[in-house]
């Protein structure tokens, strides 16, 4: 066991001393190498180089600088009026569209952080030009930003099924069914918050308003259903449907409508690579540190503690979700990917609990660590936008956490919630 308190006790060590986490990684590695082992220090870059490695890992990028693109064009305001036109004259209706919108834009953009600063962009200053409190406005954009990782296509379950060797493609058609439940708990909510308040009364439905934000938002819609038809079709994989991704949201922004410039597009270049080089350097390091750990058997040596513990796999489903909720309230989803998941990953597999189940899990509780301070990453985005102190946000945001909860409780007890989708199109047996 000296190799475990070596590697956790070096890597706690350079976290405290607030040295960015690929680094951290990156030193503990080279440390065991260098006190640990008589391995050559030249495989670093081995590794370094093979975590990179990745045709799959590629569409992390792609898929960034999708959401990007349809970002900067304008398609999100698109979305926002078609989503008001279903929901927005329900009791409460921007705060609806407000997850609405969310849960059309996740269909892009893959990132919670992309859906914040889209949606959050448009619909924060609408609604608390319409009266909505401040805190409660920041909590429903900061929640429905977590969809943006759930329904596909998602970069945490690229990342996910890279480092885990699980399909990336199942992952996705996974996540459809719980995204929809987590949108739908959560406009629950907001409903019944806004009853209670009294936030903005009904509006007037109105079919001919539908129909024309439909006819404007239909080539935005149509990205979604490329990418999710073609996955589940066989047409392409994931790398290259975020590739397409690419090709049509450029096509669209620049011929349609007109949105590109070459002072933007080099803009949305910048913020993608920025986006990109922080996520892959934490991966090819983590690569690195994957090999460390599996060298020295760590996996190995936590499995019997674990199954000591408990032989029960929803048990231990529900035991790695508190370990993962409060590691998410420290820790960076990647980080938390690339040091805490493999440990609880050899245990779900020694259990024969399903990766395709134990993978979601592991998305819900990123996506509730994405919602709770002080390393929330949405939490950031949404208190600039809004204004508002973290605390009133987090005080607000509690029952729509409570949904992502819900969620999680649904998929760990009940696998066909996850599974469904996957068997009935073929691709999962």
């Amino acid at each position: 066991m000296s190799s475990v308190w070596f590697v956790f006790g070096t890597m706690a060590l350079f976290l405290l001393m607030n040295i960015p986490v690929a680094f951290a990684l990156g030193l503990t590695a080279m440390f065991f190498l260098m006190f640990k082992t008589t391995v050559p220090l030249s495989i670093i870059v081995q590794r370094l180089y093979l975590g990179a490695d990745s045709f799959p890992l590629l569409a992390a990028p792609l898929f960034i600088l999708a959401g990007n693109l349809m970002n900067e064009s304008g398609m999100s305001d698109r979305l926002v009026d078609f989503a008001s036109a279903i929901v927005g004259h329900i009791q409460g209706g921007l705060a609806a569209v407000n997850v609405l919108t969310s849960m059309l834009f996740a269909g892009i953009s893959g990132s919670s952080m992309a859906d914040t600063a889209a949606v959050g962009g448009v619909l924060i200053p609408a609604m608390i030009e319409r009266g909505y409190p401040r805190d409660f406005t920041a909590a429903v954009t900061a929640a429905s930003s977590t969809i943006g990782i759930i329904i596909p296509p998602s970069v945490p379950m690229i990342l996910y099924g890279v480092f885990m060797q699980v399909s990336v493609t199942t992952l996705f058609i996974a996540g459809i069914i719980p995204g929809i439940l987590v949108g739908l708990a959560q406009i629950a909510v907001a409903y019944i918050i806004c009853v209670r308040s009294g936030y903005e009364p009904p509006t007037t439905f109105s079919w001919r308003t539908l129909l024309q934000s439909t006819i404007d938002a239909l080539p935005v819609l149509v990205l979604p259903l490329i990418i999710l038809g073609g996955i589940m079709g066989g047409v392409f994989t994931p790398t290259e449907a975020a590739a397409v991704a690419v090709v049509y949201a450029f096509l669209l922004g620049a011929l349609v409508y007109k949105a590109f410039d070459a002072k933007r597009l080099f803009k949305i270049l910048l913020t993608s690579a920025e986006t990109t080089g922080s996520v892959m350097i934490v991966i090819a390091v983590a690569s690195l540190l994957g090999w460390i750990l599996a060298y020295a058997r760590i996996p190995q040596l936590l499995v019997g503690p674990f199954l000591n513990m408990t032989s029960n796999p929803t048990a231990f489903m529900w035991v790695a979700s508190v370990i993962l909720i409060i590691a998410g309230t420290f820790l960076h989803g990647t980080a938390m990917l690339v040091i805490i998941v493999p440990l609880l990953g050899a245990v779900a597999k020694a259990m024969a609990i399903d990766p395709i189940q134990f993978g979601m899990v592991v998305i819900l509780n990123w996506g509730i660590g994405q919602q709770t301070p002080p390393v929330g990453s949405a939490l950031f985005i949404t208190c600039s936008l809004a204004k508002v102190d973290m605390a009133e946000l987090t005080r607000a945001n509690i029952p729509f956490i409570g949904t992502l909860l819900l969620v999680l409780a649904l998929v760990i007890h009940f696998p066909s919630i996850v599974l469904f989708v996957p068997r009935l199109v073929g691709i999962y047996g």
